[in-house]
């Protein structure tokens, strides 16, 4: 059995889908704490608000199967393809750790890149799993987010 983190973000209907998501996401894993839900102005283009939120969940899958898990999941919410790299999001569904894991495969990779890079990731991740260490830099999501105190500005509780 793995702990995994999974990040959520949308800006499309973003409550409505936000909760779709999250109830699917309990069908496919075994949910054990959810954060609150986090609004964060658009990054890399003009857009609407994004709402984020981080769950914590354990699961049997392995690595590639949880992640196959979590894109049919925004498949069937019904995201396509976006071509740019920053643009509105039905959904967005983020696996950002694995365990203790770290792991690099077909493009994906654990713990994700982007923990450490925007607030609405790490924020809420801090809030849930304050302990937890992360598996590269080896100090706990709370002791990086006191690090990074502008974070806080940059997100509010909604």
């Amino acid at each position: 059995m793995k702990e995994i983190t999974i990040s959520l973000g949308s800006n499309i209907n973003p409550i409505f889908n936000l909760q779709e998501a999250s109830e699917l996401i309990i069908k496919n894993f075994t949910h054990i704490k959810s954060s609150k839900i986090y609004s964060s102005k658009s990054e890399g283009f003009q857009g609407d608000d994004f709402l984020n939120q981080v769950i914590l969940c354990n699961t049997e899958l392995e690595f590639e199967k949880a992640i196959h898990s979590l894109k049919n999941i925004e498949i069937l919410m019904g995201r396509k393809k976006e071509l740019k790299k920053f643009s509105d999001r039905l959904i967005d569904l983020d696996l950002l750790t694995y365990g203790d894991e770290i792991l690099k495969k077909n493009g994906q990779e654990v713990p994700h890149k982007d923990i450490e890079k925007y607030p609405f990731v790490l924020v809420p991740l801090a809030e849930i799993c304050p302990e937890k260490i992360h598996p590269i830099n080896k100090i706990s999501f709370r002791k990086m987010l006191s690090e990074k105190k502008h974070f806080y500005s940059k997100v509010e509780l909604i």
